[in-house]
């Protein structure tokens, strides 16, 4: 398996990995704060002036992002076989593909939407070390067509599971998706459930597992990140 992170090219910039919180888990709220503060000001100009009809939409677009980056704790299943939903969305393919990056052959693809209602935090699909990630620039297509997979900008996360079984995780930035954030630096250790990423708005999240694995959701089913147990693995 691939160790070494590729080149990343220079423009445009990736996402630079949060600093690894070794204690609790990653805030969103640094990534809220820059909307907030742009909503409270416009709402407070509306009130010294006294217009109304600039004071309601920010307040109510105030609420929404708080909302949006709410980071709700997952409790992941007692089952040491599972692995979970890597983001809250709505199952839109399962299929099997190849995937030549960190697997290097065959694997189960469990593909999930969010949308602009979803939890837009990450999580640990299992016990794993992150091994591998890899930046790819690209454009932001709606991110519901499955085809927008290998168009759209994306992060590659490629992880050895303590039962040692590899599987990869791909963020994929959507149509108002525009920045992936990484939590976890290279060789990181996680939990299942663990907070990994963060994809603002709209997106898309891919999870690639070896063949054998034991699918346990369907097309259409809604999951939750760091909860619903999407398969097994022995």
């Amino acid at each position: 398996m691939p160790t070494s992170e590729r080149a990343r090219p220079s423009q445009p910039q990736p996402p630079t990995p949060s600093p690894s919180p070794t204690q609790g888990q990653p805030s969103t709220l640094p990534h809220a704060k820059p909307f907030l503060v742009w909503f409270a000001v416009l709402a407070a100009f509306g009130v010294l002036f006294q217009w109304w009809w600039l004071v309601v939409p920010m307040v109510l677009l105030g609420a929404y992002v708080l909302y949006f980056f709410r980071t709700p704790a997952p409790i992941p299943p007692d089952d040491p076989r599972a692995i979970v939903s890597p983001a809250h969305g709505v199952v839109t393919d399962v299929m099997e593909t190849e995937e030549p990056n960190y697997l290097k052959g065959r694997a189960r693809r469990i593909g999930i939407f969010l949308s602009v209602f979803d939890v837009h935090v990450q999580a640990a699909p299992t016990d794993s070390t992150l091994r591998w990630t890899d930046y790819r620039p690209g454009k932001f297509l709606d991110a519901r067509d499955c085809n927008c997979s290998g168009m759209n900008e994306c992060q590659w996360l490629g992880f050895e599971s303590k039962q040692g079984f590899h599987y990869t995780v791909k963020l994929i930035a959507g149509l108002i998706a525009r920045r992936i954030v990484l939590w976890r630096p290279k060789n990181a250790q996680v939990a299942r459930g663990d907070l990994i990423s963060l994809i603002r708005f709209g997106s898309r999240v891919e999870i690639f597992l070896p063949p054998d694995a034991e699918i346990t959701v369907k097309v259409g089913e809604r999951v939750k990140g760091g909860e619903t147990i999407v398969a097994r693995k022995s």
